[in-house]
C-alpha cells in the first residue's frame, strides 16, 4: 500500500521551508486554552474561622493555587468609609477603593458613581463577544452589576448555586460572579467568631456549595480546552454581631481571605499585601485585558504566574489619611 506523503513534506516541497517554520506557532496557538473566570463571593467570612472550619473544598482550592489569609478589604488611610458590605463589594468588583467609586456605607451613602465600573464592563469593552453573568443574593449589589448580560437576584444561596450550575452546564459564560450570603447572616445572628459553632457550621455548609460550583466547572464538556481561574473572597470579617468599623481599625473586620486557583496561578501563599480590589484586576489580567493606567485601579493581579506579587506595603500605611467628602 502506498502511504500518503506527510503534510509537512508537501509544504516544504511546494511552499518551501519558510512556511513550515511557522507551523509550531500555529500549533501552539491552536492548543492555547480558552480563558474563563469564576468569582465566588462569600459574604462576611472571617479567614481565621474559615481555616478552623472543615472547609475542605476551599482548602483544596487554596492548596492547589495561590492564597492569602491576611488580605485586607480597605486601607487604613480611608477614615470615612465603612467596612460594610456595599463599600467592600463595590471595591472588590470595580478594583478601586471607596474614595473613587463613591459607595461609602450602607445607610446614607449608597452612591456607586459608575466612574469606576464593575470589571465586567471593562471586559465587554475589551471584547464585546464575551459572555458575563452575575447571580447575587443581596439586591443592593445590582447597582454595581448592571453591565452583566445576565444580572439576576435570588433570595437563597442554594438557588444562586443552582442557577450558577445551570449557566455552567447549559450556557457558556466567560466570566461568572456568584454571591452567597448565609455566612454573613450567621455572623449577625450568632456572632462573627471562630469560637461560634453556628458560624463555623455556616462556613462548612457554604464550602459544600462552593464544591458544587467547582464540580460543575470541571464537568463542562469543553473543560479540557478551557483555562478557568477560580477566585474566592469575601467583603469583610466581623466582630461580635457586626462588621461596621468606622475608620477601619478593627483587624477582625478588616482582614479577609483571597484564593486564586487554576493553571495560571503561582501556587502558594502570596507574598506581599493583598486587597479585595485585587479580585477585579486579577480577573481582567487572566482574561487578557491590559490594565490601562488611565483607569487608576487600586487593584493589581495577585497570584498569577505572569505577574509579580503585590508590594508588601500598598498603599503605604500608616499614611496621611484620606477624608472623603460626604455627599450632600
Amino acid at each position: 500500500m502506498r502511504m500518503r506523503p506527510r503534510l509537512d513534506c508537501l509544504l516544504t516541497g511546494i511552499l518551501g521551508a519558510t512556511l513550515c517554520s511557522v507551523l509550531p506557532a500555529f500549533s501552539a496557538r491552536a492548543a492555547e486554552k480558552i480563558k474563563k473566570v469564576l468569582v465566588v463571593g462569600i459574604d462576611g467570612c472571617r479567614p481565621d474561622a474559615l481555616q478552623k472550619a472543615k472547609a475542605t473544598n476551599l482548602a483544596a482550592l487554596a492548596q492547589s493555587g495561590a492564597f492569602s489569609y491576611t488580605a485586607q478589604n480597605l486601607p487604613l488611610r480611608l477614615v470615612d468609609a465603612e467596612t460594610s458590605s456595599g463599600p467592600s463589594w463595590a471595591s472588590l468588583l470595580s478594583g478601586v477603593f471607596p474614595d473613587k467609586h463613591g459607595w461609602l456605607d450602607d445607610v446614607r451613602r449608597k452612591r456607586f458613581n459608575g466612574q469606576y465600573p464593575h470589571f465586567f464592563a471593562r471586559l465587554k469593552t475589551h471584547d464585546p463577544n464575551l459572555s458575563t453573568a452575575s447571580i447575587i443574593t443581596w439586591p443592593d449589589l445590582q447597582r454595581i452589576t448592571t453591565g452583566a448580560e445576565i444580572n439576576e437576584f435570588v433570595k437563597k444561596d442554594q438557588a444562586a448555586v443552582e442557577r450558577g450550575i445551570e449557566l455552567l452546564t447549559k450556557q457558556n459564560p466567560d466570566a461568572l460572579f456568584i454571591h452567597l450570603d448565609s455566612v454573613d447572616a450567621a455572623g449577625h445572628g450568632k456572632g462573627f467568631s471562630p469560637d461560634v459553632p453556628e458560624y463555623l457550621a455556616a462556613i462548612e455548609e457554604m464550602d459544600l456549595r462552593v464544591g458544587q460550583i467547582v464540580a460543575a466547572v470541571r464537568a463542562r464538556p469543553d473543560h479540557a480546552r478551557e483555562n478557568w481561574l477560580i477566585l474566592v473572597s469575601t467583603d469583610h470579617g466581623g466582630a461580635g454581631g457586626g462588621h461596621n468599623s468606622h475608620q477601619n481599625v478593627v483587624p477582625e473586620i478588616r482582614k479577609i481571605f483571597y484564593i486564586a486557583s487554576g493553571d495560571s496561578t503561582e501556587p502558594g501563599e502570596i507574598k506581599g499585601q493583598v486587597y479585595g480590589v485585587d479580585v477585579a484586576a486579577t480577573a481582567l489580567a487572566h482574561l487578557g485585558v491590559k490594565l490601562d493606567p488611565a483607569w487608576k485601579l487600586d487593584g493589581v493581579p495577585a497570584g498569577l504566574k505572569a505577574f509579580p506579587p503585590p508590594a508588601v506595603s500598598r498603599p503605604a500605611e500608616p499614611a496621611a489619611t484620606v477624608l472623603i467628602r460626604r455627599p450632600k
